[in-house]
């Protein structure tokens, strides 16, 4: 069965999309997002991953060296860290694998786009970028002390 989706309903399932925490269940949601791009020019698929990504309301965690963004404060690993003396972000592959998914992306590509989601949010320049499997999880453990800096 076929189902027409008008100009609203689209920008309806892709507001949907992008407001879910994670993927929700939709069989063709790289299409349907395709769709909303191509009746949208004036939108880029970056912009839509820096709103599914915004949506996330990640906490952000500052810490001495390193600035982290978990789900909640209480996370004892975080999804994102941006180590500030090497200038270098580490993303969780599940953040990565969610991001392709959705926006069928390759998995390179996610990581560039999420790493320039943290260039944009903490103002700061990124060198360069790395997927963080759950065996190197610890990676991205956040450290209990609770020294904090202001910027």
């Amino acid at each position: 069965m076929k189902y027409l989706i008008t100009e609203s309903s689209l920008d309806i399932i892709v507001k949907a999309l992008l407001g879910s925490k994670k993927i929700m269940p939709v069989k063709n949601a790289s299409e349907i997002i395709g769709m909303y791009l191509q009746s949208n020019p004036d939108i880029t698929i970056e912009n839509l991953i820096f709103e599914k990504l915004d949506n996330k309301n990640f906490v952000r965690i500052n810490k001495v060296s390193n600035i982290y963004f978990a789900n909640s404060e209480d996370d004892e690993y975080a999804q994102i860290r941006y180590d500030i003396d090497k200038r270098l972000c580490t993303i969780y592959n599940e953040l990565i694998d969610e991001i392709s998914s959705l926006f069928s992306l390759e998995k390179n590509d996610s990581k560039q786009v999420i790493s320039s989601w943290v260039e944009n949010t903490i103002k700061r320049k990124i060198h360069s970028f790395r997927g963080c499997s759950p065996g190197y999880q610890r990676l991205l453990r956040i450290p209990n002390m609770e020294i904090d800096f202001n910027e």
